[in-house]
């Protein structure tokens, strides 16, 4: 009788999780409007899914919705990507069931990254709010970077406003045709041959892409832009050596961008080159210690896989101060006190 009553039990705990699955991947479904399997991924495999909505918060309603593009990466590759749908609602199939990062881009730009930790099961749901139509802290006024001026005549300038535009809407084919009529007028603009290849990158047109920015730094070898999309073209290849290599001239070019800090960072690591990488992950920490928080996970995984555990357990701690909601707090605090910092 015992074990009837115990087989009932786990029959009814395992109908539970099933419908609360199916509830989550039907609400999924219901939202990206894309067909998902009910209970897919509900027991303990080595997959899941990860989906979501990623809503723009402001007072100002956009006359164009955004492009907006949710990624997943692990150790700062990137697994898998896919664009939201109009309501803001995404899913990645099949991600492997480990920590990742989720790095959400609108209109190419970087706005929110959070690092996931892997569920033992079921699938992983997001909500991720956007601060609109401010993207960054507003640049001074009258003051615009350098590198980002280039004397254009009336008409090319209306061609590459028109080009940026066809990008941002995700419009290919208009994109490429309006910087080729622009760069057929003036092959010298490295910066719309930066925005051509970024045009191919974002389709995955890697070896185009990888000509445009060829170009771009050819006439000007030290364009930040150029450098640091190309730096990550070949991390995303896994050529690292090449990485690294353009990386370091991205810092060079511009020392104060931390994501160009953590991108090189990522690269020296895929070379075996942990001093140089824990340098340039700090640096970025210095540049933007709330923006770039989820660096202090990455620096407590190398420490805690070198067995220096008191140093993973400071940047654990370090990370709670400035994340003190974060999903998997209470897992970070035992670790802290198992492995005191000194």
């Amino acid at each position: 009788m015992n074990k009837i009553i115990g087989s009932l039990t786990l029959c009814a705990l395992t109908l539970l999780a099933v419908v609360s699955v199916a509830a989550q991947d039907d609400e999924t479904r219901q939202g990206t409007g894309l067909p998902t399997l009910v209970g897919e991924n509900a027991g303990r495999g080595n997959r899941m899914n990860v989906s979501g909505k990623v809503s723009l918060m402001g007072t100002d309603q956009p006359k164009r919705r955004p492009v907006i593009t949710v990624s997943v990466l692990m150790s700062g590759a990137v697994l898998d990507r896919t664009t939201t749908n109009d309501k803001g609602f995404f899913i990645i199939r099949s991600v492997p069931r480990e920590t990742v990062t989720i790095l959400v881009e609108v209109d190419g730009n970087e706005a929110a990254r959070q690092v996931v930790a892997a569920s033992p099961m079921g699938n992983t749901s997001l909500e991720i709010s956007i601060p609109w139509p401010s993207l960054a802290p507003p640049a001074k006024p009258g003051v615009i970077a350098a590198d980002q001026i280039y004397d254009r005549s009336p008409n090319n300038q209306a061609l590459f406003s028109k080009g940026l535009d066809a990008a941002k809407s995700n419009e290919k084919a208009q994109a490429i045709t309006f910087f080729n009529e622009l760069l057929t007028a003036d092959p010298k603009d490295h910066i719309a041959w930066t925005e051509l290849g970024t045009v191919y990158f974002k389709h995955d047109d890697l070896d185009n892409a990888e000509a445009c920015y060829f170009k771009a730094i050819e006439l000007k070898r030290d364009y930040f832009m150029a450098l640091l999309n190309l730096g990550k073209l070949y991390f995303g290849r896994k050529q690292y050596d090449d990485s690294v290599l353009v990386l370091t001239n991205a810092v060079k070019a511009r020392p104060d961008s931390p994501d160009a800090h953590v991108f090189l960072a990522e690269a020296y690591l895929q070379t075996k080159k942990g001093n140089s990488a824990v340098y340039h992950y700090n640096e970025a920490l210095k540049l933007a210690p709330i923006e770039k928080a989820e660096v202090h996970l990455r620096l407590a995984s190398l420490y805690d896989a070198a067995g220096l555990k008191n140093k993973a357990s400071n940047e654990y701690k370090l990370f709670l101060n400035k994340q003190p909601n974060y999903a998997e707090k209470e897992r970070l605090e035992k670790y802290i006190k198992d492995n005191p910092p000194k």
